[in-house]
């Protein structure tokens, strides 16, 4: 590339006429010319001229944008002119220089505060209409409107069945250290037997539902998470919509059915495991035997004990459901806009079961239950 100087008004404006490729390998020479202008006096203005430029990339756009600048340091411009209709809207990419770079802008306090609440109450209205959807989807039922066949059976599969050995086994591990560190402080006053007591009331109450739930929002909440955000970044639910198809009956229906489905049974079996755990360490450490560990069993629990569980793990399934499921209908961007989807589905869940547990616990306290 060769570039043509011209003075003009005795110097005071400068011109320059690249001729040929203005790319990475030649953008060099027009960058040392706005250094040499910048340190010579007397210089007021530069034009560039792109008549005759054949080929502009981003190299030559960065070094106008950066002469723009060095030129704006010492109090000169640089304009340009013949250009192209496509050399125009590249260089209008590219940062303008003044000479003075914008302050960042940092927001007060109540306007942080103020944008997290418009946010968090955004993010309310679209999980709102995401449960809505679920609900009503669960009422057309009722009119004959069913989800796709084997739809529900293949998703609880996918959520109950294949997530039953790792629940199954931290079940396990979870009766074997309650009945452990109980045992450890009840042998002190000759209460083995009362072991028996703590683990199963623990499992059937809280640990078996609040175990169950936070591995199905681990496991199955970012699965549907995932897959309903990469159908919606693929734009496969619009394609649905333009169909005909209604999204929520066609993916989000059979999932909350199999989820509801299938949370309260590894709840139930999570206790079994659980209390067969503590039933080991009774009979094989604290030489307890086999009848009286049962019977302690049967008569410290109630029915009532169980369908409390069983209410939590309900309470917990929707909250699972509906959360991944409204992380994965409402993402944004790509493949990251995926991967922000499903964590928010896991971390939201984990913590609303949390928060949905502690009410559980407080109100069954206070009512005596």
């Amino acid at each position: 590339m060769e570039i043509t100087r011209e003075d003009i008004d005795g110097g005071r404006t400068v011109r320059l006429k690249p001729r040929g490729a203005l790319d990475v390998d030649h953008a060099e020479k027009l960058h040392a010319e706005f250094e040499h202008l910048c340190a010579q006096s007397g210089v007021e203005q530069v034009v560039v001229d792109f008549s005759e430029v054949r080929e502009l990339d981003s190299a030559g756009i960065a070094v106008i944008s950066l002469g723009s600048y060095r030129l704006g340091e010492v109090g000169r411009q640089l304009h340009t002119e013949n250009l192209s209709d496509e050399q125009r809207d590249a260089l209008d990419l590219m940062p303008q220089f003044t000479g003075e770079l914008a302050e960042k802008y940092v927001p007060t306090f109540f306007e942080s505060v103020g944008e997290l609440g418009l946010n968090g109450w955004h993010e309310l209205k679209h999980y709102y209409d995401t449960f809505t959807d679920a609900v009503f989807a669960f009422v057309d039922m009722f009119k004959g409107r069913f989800p796709p066949k084997n739809s529900v059976t293949e998703q609880s599969v996918a959520i109950g069945v294949d997530a039953f050995p790792i629940i199954g086994l931290l079940s396990l591990l979870l009766g074997l250290i309650m009945a452990f560190q109980s045992a450890y402080q009840l042998r002190q006053f000759g209460a083995n037997i009362y072991v028996a007591n703590l683990v199963v009331i623990s499992m059937v109450r809280e640990f078996g539902p609040m175990m169950t739930g936070i591995m199905l929002a681990g496991r199955s909440g970012s699965a549907i998470a995932a897959e309903l955000a990469t159908m919606k970044v693929q734009e496969e639910i619009d394609a649905l919509q333009t169909m005909g198809i209604n999204p929520s009956r066609y993916l989000i229906l059979p999932r909350m059915i199999a989820i509801t489905i299938v949370t309260p049974s590894l709840a139930l079996m999570s206790d079994i495991i659980g209390v067969s755990g503590g039933f080991l360490i009774g009979t094989l450490y604290l030489d307890l035997s086999a009848d009286s560990y049962i019977n302690q069993t049967l008569i410290s629990v109630t029915l009532g004990d169980v369908m409390h569980g069983l209410l939590k793990s309900v309470v917990f399934a929707w909250i699972i459901g509906t959360i991944a499921c409204y992380a994965g209908m409402n993402v944004r961007g790509g493949a990251s806009g995926v991967g922000r989807a499903t964590t928010r589905a896991v971390v939201a869940s984990i913590f609303m079961i949390i928060v949905a547990d502690s009410i559980f616990t407080t109100v069954s306290t206070l009512m005596g239950g």
